[in-house]
């Protein structure tokens, strides 16, 4: 079984984990979700939604240009985290928390309506 961000033994987590208010979707074998994303590691993420998955949930989690495969490690309240299967390339948490400095203070609603007026979506 995948422990989700910890490291055999010690408690302690074998990805840092870093700050990451902002939407993602999170899609079952059914359906797709909306959620915020709390936290993100390189092997693993942290999502607040009033859409919970089941516990050990097969997912597929997209953040911006980020796409990982992975289940549900544990639920809790209306949070859950999820495991990847393969972790996340350190560019892409690179370029991740990057856009998260410039949108540091912001809702993470405000930042997605910014994102989306940038890309022309907005209309």
């Amino acid at each position: 079984m995948n422990m989700f961000g910890k490291r055999s033994g010690g408690g302690r987590r074998k990805a840092q984990r870093e700050p990451a208010p902002t939407t993602a979707v999170f899609t079952t074998v059914t359906q797709s979700h909306g959620a915020i994303l709390v936290d993100l590691s390189a092997t693993g993420a942290r999502l607040r939604s009033s859409d919970l998955p089941a516990m050990g949930e097969e997912l597929m989690l997209a953040v911006e240009a980020i796409r990982a495969f992975g289940s549900v490690a544990w639920v809790r309240g209306d949070q859950f985290g999820m495991a990847f299967d393969d972790p996340i390339s350190p560019l892409d948490v690179v370029q991740l928390r990057a856009r998260l400095r410039r949108t540091a203070g912001l809702a993470p609603e405000t930042s997605a309506a910014m994102d989306d007026w940038t890309t022309g979506l907005a209309r």
